[in-house]
C-alpha cells in the first residue's frame, strides 16, 4: 500500500478563510455526494471569519465553541473527493486547510491508482507539492493514524505549552534518566524553571485528558 500527501493552493471558501492569518481548519469527514458537490463536517481552529467559509456552499451550519467553531454542510468541490474516489484511493482524515491551501492524505493500494490520482487531481488544481511512502504493515498505518490526529489532540495546547512540551521531549527532559536538566530547558526559553514547569504540567495535562476520561 501507498500513504500519498498532497497539498494544493485552493481557491475555496476553507482555503482562502486562512489565508494570511494563524487560523487551521481541520476537516474531519467529507465525501462526494455528486458531480463535484461534497458533504463535510470540520473545525475552525483560531478562526472568526465566518463569512468567508460560506463563499461555495448550498448550505451551511454553524456550532460556536470557546476555542472552536464547527461546521457542517455541503459545498462545491474541486473535483479532488471525486478524484479519490474513481481512482479507488481511500481518504484518511482529517484533511487541514491552513495558510491559503488544502492537505490531503489518501491510501492506495498499488501505485498505479496513486499516480493517476495526482494527475487527475492537477487537471484541476495548483498542486503545490505531493509526497508518498510505501507502507508494509498494519503498525504504519496506525502510526500515521496517530500523527495525523495529532492537530486535533493538540489544539488546545497554547503555543508556548507546544513549543516547550517539544523542546522537553526531543531534548530528552522527558527520559529517564534525564538527557537535560529543568535549568537548562528554563535557560533556553530565557524564562524561570517554575514557568518552564507550569507550561510541561499543562501541556501533560491537555494531552493526557484526549486519551484519559476524569
Amino acid at each position: 500500500m501507498y500513504f500519498l500527501t498532497l497539498h494544493v493552493d485552493g481557491d475555496c471558501s476553507l482555503s482562502k478563510s486562512t489565508d494570511n492569518n494563524q487560523s487551521k481548519i481541520i476537516i474531519s469527514n467529507i465525501y462526494n455526494i455528486y458531480n463535484d458537490q461534497n458533504s463535510l463536517i470540520a473545525y475552525s481552529i483560531g478562526s472568526t471569519i465566518m463569512d468567508n467559509h460560506s463563499m461555495d456552499f448550498r448550505e451551511i451550519h454553524f456550532l460556536k465553541g470557546k476555542h472552536v467553531n464547527m461546521f457542517t454542510g455541503t459545498k462545491t468541490g474541486h473535483s479532488i473527493m471525486k478524484s479519490i474516489f474513481e481512482t479507488g484511493g481511500v481518504p484518511m482524515y482529517p484533511f487541514i486547510a491552513m495558510n491559503g491551501g488544502e492537505s490531503y492524505f489518501i491510501i492506495h493500494t498499488n501505485r498505479e491508482s496513486m499516480m493517476n490520482n495526482i494527475h487527475s487531481i492537477e487537471k484541476y488544481n495548483r498542486l503545490k507539492f505531493y509526497d508518498y511512502i510505501k507502507i508494509d504493515s498494519g503498525d504504519g498505518i496506525m502510526d500515521i493514524s496517530r500523527r495525523l490526529n495529532r492537530e486535533i489532540n493538540f489544539f488546545d495546547l497554547t503555543e508556548t505549552e507546544k513549543k516547550v512540551i517539544h523542546e522537553a521531549l526531543n531534548a530528552g527532559y522527558l527520559d529517564w534518566p534525564r538527557s537535560i536538566s529543568l535549568d537548562e530547558l528554563a535557560e533556553k526559553f530565557a524564562i524561570s524553571k517554575p514557568t518552564v514547569l507550569f507550561h510541561i504540567r499543562n501541556a501533560e495535562r491537555k494531552i493526557l485528558s484526549c486519551f484519559i476520561s476524569k
